[in-house]
């Protein structure tokens, strides 16, 4: 996504809309999914374009829209991970993860958002990788990520559980080679796939 139009830069939150770039959009849920319907274009969308001072972003050569990430892979003792079902765009498995806030590095990111979205508090873990990952489409407008990635392996079992339910449901324990076969958001898909061995070390 090229920021190819007029928007605002003012250290306020702005929301655009993915089609026409009016600000008239807001949220609305549709069987447990979130949407953003438009009020200028009248027309649903899943994502939007989203300015907000609270995260890292950047423009990048060319215009590009970037966003930084942070994500965990959460491994059992029987090698298993945890994924779940996101309710926003993109609508496929994922790992919890989210982006880096404007003056966090990503370590305390990924660590937030494990607490947030599963109730797990991180002690220690371990970075798998972190690499430009172009073709990551997120509900905020963006299709470029600086994504960082950890590994927690478990010492025992736990019953994790989603905590912030408009991030994601139906979390669920699989193999990589089950999680593979599932419908995966692109940038858990190209982790498994180029830093598998890493994960099962």
């Amino acid at each position: 996504m090229k920021l190819d139009f007029d928007w605002q830069n003012d250290g306020k939150l702005h929301q655009y809309c993915i089609q026409c770039y009016a600000e008239s959009v807001h949220k609305v849920v549709d069987e447990g999914k979130i949407y953003y319907f438009c009020a200028s274009c009248n027309k649903r969308h899943d994502r939007l374009i989203v300015i907000d001072p609270k995260i890292k972003w950047w423009v990048g050569e060319g215009g590009e829209y970037w966003h930084e990430s942070a994500g965990v892979f959460i491994r059992n003792h029987e090698y298993k991970f945890l994924f779940f079902e996101r309710v926003k765009f993109p609508f496929a498995i994922t790992i919890p993860a989210g982006h880096v806030d404007e003056g966090e590095d990503p370590l305390t990111a990924m660590r937030r958002e494990a607490q947030e979205e599963v109730g797990l508090i991180v002690e220690s873990a371990t970075k798998i990788m972190s690499e430009d990952i172009i073709g990551d489409s997120c509900r905020r407008g963006c299709d470029a990520h600086r994504w960082h990635a950890y590994l927690i392996v478990l010492n025992q079992n736990i019953d994790l559980k989603m905590l912030e339910e408009e991030e994601g449901h139906m979390p669920t324990w699989l193999t990589l080679d089950e999680a593979i076969r599932k419908d995966l958001t692109f940038p858990v898909r190209y982790i498994i796939e180029h830093y598998r061995d890493k994960l099962l070390t």
